[in-house]
């Protein structure tokens, strides 16, 4: 009994210290045009999170829905009162399996954003090019 009643005290309490983190979350839609006449959308879903003990981050997922293979270059801004604080530039190729979407990892970007209050997050400029095949690169 006591090591259930002990289970149960350890979850409440890691339970409440994960909803003690702040968290902005957005997401942009970009319409791409597949062989020059249908639109699918590239999803690129973002979070800013303050994650106690090992600082703030910027996560960035994209959820590729073209069914091709894209490179995308992508330049993030973080603002607070119309201010730009700092820029994170990402580059990678999206493969265009509906697996891939769901074990497509997140770029993680550390920032130095402390508070959380007006802050703004907008997609600055983004570049994507439909490519035959993604290449690793170093």
């Amino acid at each position: 009994m006591r090591l259930f009643i002990s289970i149960i005290l350890l979850f409440l309490a890691t339970s409440s210290s994960s909803f003690a983190q702040q968290t902005l979350k957005g997401r942009h839609v970009e319409e791409i045009k597949v062989n020059e006449q249908e639109k699918k959308e590239l999803y690129i879903n973002y979070e800013l999170k303050d994650v106690k003990g090992e600082g703030p981050f910027l996560k960035i997922r994209f959820y590729n829905k073209t069914r091709e293979n894209l490179t995308i270059d992508l330049v993030m801004g973080i603002y607070s009162n119309g201010v730009l604080l700092e820029k994170a530039d990402i580059a990678d190729c999206l493969k265009k399996s509906i697996f891939n979407n769901f074990f497509r990892p997140f770029h993680l970007v550390e920032t130095a954003i402390k508070d959380n209050q007006d802050i703004e997050i907008k997609v600055l400029n983004i570049y994507t090019e439909q490519v035959d095949e993604c290449r690793k690169t170093d």
